[in-house]
């Protein structure tokens, strides 16, 4: 029997190490959440001005590309994989990362508002 360590990873952060199906379950979770931030921050900016919304949608679409990578790439992820959950595992954790940063990215022009 294979064991696992929980060696950086911190509750409900979708980095958990305590087993093959729970760490996917917790993957799909995190990204059911940013699923719906994303069609929050493209209803904020379909609301703003041209020029901000434009700049929202594209910095959006990143974080939804990243998405749809990280779920095709969770999908490919068998609830038993063993030794190769853990590259999995890290794969769809950058793209929760690059997710994360194309959305703050976005928030901020948000933030910023209209440039004059």
């Amino acid at each position: 029997m294979a064991t696992t360590t929980d060696k950086g990873s911190t509750a409900g952060d979708g980095t958990g190490r305590d087993g093959d199906g729970a760490t996917v379950e917790r993957l799909e979770r995190l990204l059911d959440e940013w699923r719906e931030r994303i069609d929050e921050l493209l209803v904020q900016a379909d609301l703003a001005s041209k020029d901000v919304g434009e700049s929202v949608r594209a910095k959006a679409a990143l974080a939804e590309n990243a998405y749809l990578a990280a779920k095709s790439r969770l999908r490919e992820m068998p609830r038993d994989a063993g030794a190769n959950l853990g590259s999995l595992r890290d794969g769809v954790e950058k793209l929760l990362d690059d997710i994360r940063q194309a959305y703050q990215s976005a928030e901020a022009v948000i933030r910023r508002g209209p440039v004059d």
